[in-house]
């Protein structure tokens, strides 16, 4: 198998067959980012591909679930990913692909292109929003807008893709979490995602953010400040939505459905942010202050 760079992946992928569609990420601008540096972005050769399929079908010849891995494979044109999915199948006909994409990888792409990427295999997306926020958005570098989203997941939805989405909880700084989490509810109330991953920004050595912290143009918030905001967040959601948190990106372990376990998942939520001491509140500045990886 063959793999440049990093195999980053959603929690819940982690029994999925990794095959890489790209290396890098196209955009590889965000500043909270280290993922892909030294990784200059590129799609993998469709022989490549194939040899990797070829080697997969021999040791793992019933799976059903394929990571087409890379920052965003879904930024590929409609031709070269139709391509891509074909080949899939033609190894694994009964695969499900999933990927991540951008927000703009899917703006940029027509509803008939996106129905005919799902026909090719392409039916399930993992699109890291982060967040509704503009201010927090644009400070980011991330390229695009909360209109943006939602134009993003309608077409998704209208083409019948099933999406995920990540929250990147704390990306608005000290002092914003919680009106961040109210513009990112007021997005999401607009849409549909299958799936809401809970996580919290890591301000890392090597990033912008990292560089921003230090010169004092970015405050990080604190960890009752990021317990509250995701409480926000989970408060101020409408829709029926899965949502996902785990104890590597957030002080929560939990896999559960709204409405039906909101004040389940609000209580517990909310213990949890009544029993950060002060003490704790310090050890754990100084901690993210001595982070390197996530």
């Amino acid at each position: 198998m063959h793999f440049h760079g990093p195999v980053v992946r959603p929690q819940t992928d982690a029994r999925s067959l990794f095959i890489e569609v790209t290396v890098g990420c196209s955009h590889n601008s965000c500043r909270f980012c280290n993922f892909y540096h030294g990784y200059p972005f590129r799609a993998a050769p469709m022989s490549q591909i194939e040899a990797d399929l070829k080697e997969a079908k021999r040791k793992y010849p019933r799976t059903v679930r394929i990571w087409a891995n890379g920052g965003n494979p879904y930024c590929l044109s409609p031709q070269k990913l139709a391509s891509v999915g074909r080949l899939i199948r033609k190894y694994f006909p009964r695969a499900k692909i999933s990927t991540y994409a951008r927000v703009d990888d899917v703006t940029r792409k027509s509803v008939e292109q996106i129905r005919m990427l799902k026909n090719a295999g392409f039916s399930d997306l993992v699109i890291g929003m982060e967040c509704g926020d503009d201010d927090a958005l644009r400070f980011m570098n991330k390229g695009y807008c909360a209109a943006d989203i939602i134009s993003a997941g309608k077409k998704l939805e209208e083409a019948g893709v099933r999406y995920r989405m990540i929250y990147l909880g704390g990306l608005a700084g000290a002092g914003n979490g919680e009106a961040c989490a109210r513009r990112t509810a007021e997005v999401l109330n607009q849409l549909h995602p299958t799936l809401l991953y809970l996580n919290t920004v890591s301000v890392l050595p090597g990033t912008r953010l990292y560089n921003d912290r230090d010169a004092g143009r970015f405050t990080e918030a604190g960890e009752r400040e990021r317990v509250q905001e995701l409480i926000t967040l989970v408060s101020e959601l409408k829709n029926p939505i899965r949502l996902f948190a785990a104890k590597n990106t957030t002080r929560f372990s939990f896999f559960v459905d709204l409405p039906r376990d909101r004040k389940k998942v609000l209580a517990m939520m909310k213990k949890e942010l009544a029993g950060i001491t002060d003490r704790e509140e310090m050890e754990m500045r100084r901690r993210r202050e001595r982070q390197r990886s996530v």
